[in-house]
C-alpha cells in the first residue's frame, strides 16, 4: 500500500513539473516577444489613445475612468439583455400582440404589432383564467411556509454540521448534493423530468409518515390549535423540500458560524455561559446578518419551483396563438407577459417585506 501511494506521488510531481516547465516556457517566449522591435511598436499604438485619453488626469481620476472602461460590458449586457426586455414586456403588458405575418415565398417572420389595450390582460388573468390567481396566492402562502422551515432547519443543521464528529465532511456533502441534483445540467443529462421526480419524493415521504402514524390526528389529540396543526402537518409532507432546499442556505450559515470570533465562545464558557446561552447570546446575533441573504435565496429560489411558473410557462409554449373571451381576441404574448410582471411584482415585495421584518433582528458585531 505504501509503495503504491509512493508511485502516485511521483506520477503527481512529474505531472506537476511538466505543467509548470510548459507554462513557464511559454511566458518566457511571450516575454521575448513583446521585447522585440514589431511587437514594440505595436505595443505604442495600442497604448497611445489610453495615454492620450489619461494625460492629463491625477491617479485617483485615472483609476476611476479605468473603473468605467471594466464595467462598461456589464452595463452594455444590462441594457441589452435585462432593460430592454423588460420595457418591452412592460408594453406588451397594456397591449394586444399579434403576428404581423410572413413574407411571401420564403415565409420569413416580418415581425410583430401591439395595440393598446389597457388593463384588458390583468382582468382577464384575474377575473377570467381558472387557475392564475389561486396559483398566485397558494405559490405566495407556500413560500411564505418554505421560507420560515428552510431558515430554521438550515440555521439548526448548520450549528450541528459546525460541530466535530467522524464523518463529518460526508454529511456536509450529503445536505449539499440535493442542490447539485437538482439543477436544470444534470435534470436534461438524465433525461428526467424534475417535476415529476419531486412529485415522486414528496409522495413518498407522504406516505412513510401516514404509514408510521397520522401525523395530523396526532397533533389534534394534543390539544394543539388548528393552526399549528396545519403548519406543522404541512411542514411534515414538505420534508423531502425542505431538505432539497437547504443545500445553500446551510453553506450560508456554516461560514457565518466558522466566522465567529473563538474568544467569544471560550469568554462564555469561562463565565459559565450554557451551549442554550452560547447560541441564543453569540451564534444568532452573529450569523443573523446572513438570515437576510439567504432569506432572499429561499424566496427566489421557491418562487422558481413554484407551479405558478409552470402556469406562465403554458402561455410562453402557446406562442402568438389568440384566444377568444368576453373582452374579444386576446394574444397569448400580452397574457404571459402579464402574469410575468405580476410573478415578478410578487416576489419583490415579498423579498421586501422579508428584508423589512429581518433587517430589525440583524446584529453587526463592528457597530
Amino acid at each position: 500500500m505504501k509503495k503504491i501511494k509512493e508511485f502516485f506521488n511521483k506520477i503527481g510531481t512529474a505531472i506537476s513539473k511538466g505543467v509548470r516547465f510548459v507554462f513557464s516556457a511559454i511566458g518566457q517566449g511571450w516575454d521575448k516577444l513583446w521585447r522585440t522591435k514589431p511587437m514594440a511598436k505595436v505595443k505604442e499604438g495600442l497604448l497611445y489613445v489610453p495615454r492620450k485619453l489619461t494625460e492629463n488626469l491625477n491617479f485617483r481620476q485615472r483609476k476611476a475612468l479605468w473603473g468605467v472602461v471594466f464595467i462598461v460590458p456589464l452595463i452594455i449586457g444590462f441594457i441589452y439583455f435585462f432593460f430592454l426586455p423588460f420595457i418591452v414586456s412592460i408594453i406588451y403588458c397594456f397591449s394586444y400582440v399579434g403576428n404581423a405575418g410572413t413574407k411571401t415565398g420564403t415565409g420569413e417572420h416580418i415581425g410583430i404589432i401591439t395595440e393598446w389595450v389597457g388593463l384588458d390582460n390583468f382582468r382577464y388573468i384575474f377575473l377570467e383564467h381558472t387557475t392564475f390567481r389561486q396559483t398566485l396566492l397558494n405559490s405566495t402562502l407556500n413560500t411564505l411556509l418554505t421560507f420560515v422551515l428552510v431558515l430554521v432547519f438550515s440555521l439548526i443543521i448548520a450549528v450541528l454540521l459546525n460541530s466535530k464528529f467522524r464523518g463529518r465532511a460526508f454529511v456536509r456533502a450529503v445536505f449539499f448534493m440535493p442542490v447539485i441534483f437538482n439543477s436544470q445540467a444534470v435534470d436534461v443529462a438524465m433525461s428526467i423530468d424534475a417535476a415529476t421526480l419531486d412529485a415522486t419524493m414528496d409522495a413518498t415521504m407522504q406516505d412513510v409518515f401516514s404509514r408510521m402514524f397520522n401525523f395530523s390526528d396526532f397533533l389534534i389529540n394534543a390539544n394543539l390549535p388548528s393552526f399549528a396543526v396545519s403548519f406543522l402537518s404541512t411542514a411534515a409532507d414538505q420534508i423531502y423540500d425542505i431538505i432539497s432546499y437547504s443545500g445553500v442556505q446551510i453553506l450560508i450559515f456554516l461560514a457565518g458560524i466558522q466566522s465567529v470570533p473563538k474568544h467569544l465562545y471560550e469568554a462564555a464558557k469561562i463565565e459559565g455561559a450554557t451551549q442554550y446561552d452560547i447560541f441564543w447570546k453569540i451564534t444568532f446575533p452573529m450569523v443573523s446578518p446572513l438570515m437576510l441573504t439567504a432569506g432572499v435565496y429561499t424566496i427566489v429560489d421557491s418562487f422558481l419551483r413554484s407551479d405558478l411558473l409552470s402556469t406562465i410557462n403554458v402561455f410562453k409554449r402557446a406562442g402568438t396563438r389568440a384566444m377568444a373571451n368576453g373582452l374579444g381576441e386576446l394574444s397569448t404574448y400580452g397574457i404571459h407577459a402579464a402574469m410575468s410582471l405580476m410573478f415578478a411584482l410578487t416576489s419583490i415585495l415579498l423579498i421586501a417585506i422579508v428584508l423589512f421584518l429581518l433587517s430589525r433582528l440583524v446584529f453587526y458585531y463592528d457597530e
